[in-house]
């Protein structure tokens, strides 16, 4: 019988590595009563690593071979075992879901137009070549990305900061706001966005009906905001110094709207950790309000907030559902295209995944070098201890 639950790929790799342990434990200490389980082992593995009878007898080995190891084994030695037993489960599921689709996509972008059905030859670096040095579309996707993460990131942890700070005084009915701030996150994105189309509609659109703006479409509007702020002053920006466009910041505002909640609550466990004796020393030497936030609360919070820039930075880079959603074909003159809509297009869409691939390793190892930076220099100002 078959196992069919995961790809042949990892029994194999599962078969390789239980093989390579077997290996290094008789090796490190090779005892006779343990050749039973590396026979098991062996018969197991060759039976067929995605058998079942293959998979139990491999499974038994390792048992059988434990029995007879673990009494000559120090305390750190058996704790180290179980430690690999237990975790192996999620290493395993990392291997196959994580890391061997990175590989496969790594060694994917160095092929000519791979699409799964036709044949496709080795190109080496011809499509990084043409990426980084031929495709103003994907520049442009760049900067809509670099200008996303630019305002939701710092503007998303402030406006949570605000909001905790709030909701963590003592209200009436502080549980009922804690939920209805929420409520977004927990909602589909799918849903929310399609929703804030509607919100954006130009003809039925809530937005317009509160603004009195009858027939203005906020998501055809390629105009970028710095530009229209500056042009009264008869000064004229163009290309990325124009700024967002109104339609990109459209999409900006629902984003922040719908990940508020999630960084309220994690400012307000944040917050909740902070004694309470530090606000009652300095209330009794007579501190203000403002004055408790800028000297106790911020600095003690910089952990939490640092955490969220980190993931806020990785998250931003990857925004997808929404733009897909509210402008499937990416603005008007492109102004809404973000990386990752650009890499969905080429692979699905035109079916090159060889370079939608060399996007994908190219925005990796951006996302890798601007959080190693991050981590540099922001993480000298987090105050870990009080």
């Amino acid at each position: 019988m078959a196992l069919e639950l995961l790809p042949g790929g990892a029994y194999a790799l599962g078969a390789a590595l239980l093989v390579g342990a077997g290996l290094e434990a008789a090796l490190k200490a090779f005892r006779p009563g343990l050749l039973p389980g590396l026979v098991l082992l062996g018969v197991g593995t060759g039976l067929g690593y995605s058998l079942f009878p293959g998979v139990l007898l491999a499974l038994v080995s390792v048992g059988v071979c434990y029995l007879v190891w673990s009494p000559s084994m120090s305390e750190r030695e058996q704790a180290a075992f179980w430690g690999w037993l237990l975790v192996w489960p999620s290493v395993g599921l990392l291997l196959v879901w994580q890391i061997a689709p990175s590989l496969y996509a790594l060694w994917l972008s160095l092929l000519d137009r791979f699409n799964f059905i036709g044949r496709s030859k080795f190109a080496g670096l011809l499509n990084y070549e043409i990426l980084l040095t031929r495709d103003p579309l994907f520049w442009k996707a760049v900067g809509n990305t670099v200008w996303f993460v630019v305002f939701t990131v710092p503007l998303g942890i402030l406006l949570a900061t605000l909001v905790a700070v709030l909701l963590n005084e003592k209200l009436r009915g502080q549980g009922l706001f804690r939920t209805l701030y929420f409520l977004p996150y927990v909602t589909a994105l799918t849903v929310a966005a399609a929703v804030w189309e509607w919100i954006y509609n130009p003809h039925f659109g809530f937005l317009n009906w509160l603004l009195g703006t009858p027939g203005l479409d906020w998501l055809s509007m390629p105009q970028g905001i710095f530009a229209l702020a500056l042009a009264p002053l008869g000064i004229k920006l163009q290309g990325f110094w124009a700024g967002p466009s109104v339609a990109f910041m459209a999409i900006m505002v629902m984003s922040l709207w719908h990940l508020l909640g999630y960084q309220v609550v994690v400012i307000l466990a944040g917050l909740q950790n902070i004694p309470k004796e530090y606000y009652e020393a300095a209330q009794l030497d007579g501190a203000s309000w403002w004055q408790q936030q800028r000297y106790i609360t911020w600095p003690l919070l910089s952990p939490t907030t640092f955490f969220l820039a980190t993931l806020g930075l990785i998250g931003a880079f990857q925004v997808f559902t929404q733009v897909l959603i509210m402008t499937p074909t990416g603005g008007v003159l492109q102004d809404t295209l973000t990386i990752a809509l650009y890499l969905y297009n080429k692979g699905f869409r035109d079916s090159d995944f060889s370079y939608a691939s060399a996007i994908a390793v190219v925005v990796f190892a951006v996302i890798l070098a601007l959080t190693v930076v991050q981590q540099r220099v922001l993480e000298r100002r987090v105050t870990y201890e009080a």
